[in-house]
């Protein structure tokens, strides 16, 4: 038995470098990604602490409050924050590309507002092309104010 391990330990001796190298250089490929992925992460969070700040939170007290919105621009605001409440921003963007529903990029310069407002309101009365009816919730006449509407039809409007 005695042999059996002695013989085993001279194989692992007599290996070659290459092959004792493989697990070196696996480590270096691990370091070398990490470095790039946190090169990735300051490139486009600004910095680690930025990142880390906005995550946690910097300790020091708040800058004074913004400005308060008024007229459009509280509509636009209360329409973006709806939008993000009630789960809209889950099926449409913002960005341009279709989601699940139709982006809202652009859509105003295509639709008018009373289309808006029944897509919001009455969601497959008319279905966009490419698009499946009875996706959309059909409870937002119940559950959103007209003032609700007006400010999610103004943040589509914005976009």
């Amino acid at each position: 038995m005695t042999t059996e391990v002695q013989d085993e330990s001279a194989e692992v001796a007599d290996q070659p470098e290459q092959e004792k190298s493989f697990f070196a250089r696996g480590a270096l490929i691990g370091l070398v990604g990490g470095a790039l992925a946190a090169i990735l992460l300051i490139s486009v969070g600004g910095s680690v602490i930025s990142l880390f700040d906005d995550v946690f939170g910097s300790g020091e007290e708040a800058a004074a409050p913004a400005e308060e919105l008024t007229g459009d621009a509280l509509l636009i605001s209360t329409g973006s924050n709806l939008a993000t409440t009630n789960g809209c921003i889950g099926c449409h963007s913002v960005n341009g590309l279709d989601g699940t529903g139709p982006t809202w990029t652009g859509l105003a310069a295509r639709v008018d507002e009373e289309y808006l407002r029944r897509g919001i309101l009455e969601p497959n009365a008319e279905i966009a092309e490419g698009f499946t009816e009875g996706v959309m919730p059909v409870t937002y006449a119940d559950t959103l104010s007209a003032e609700d509407v007006d400010a999610l039809v103004a943040y589509i409007q914005s976009l």
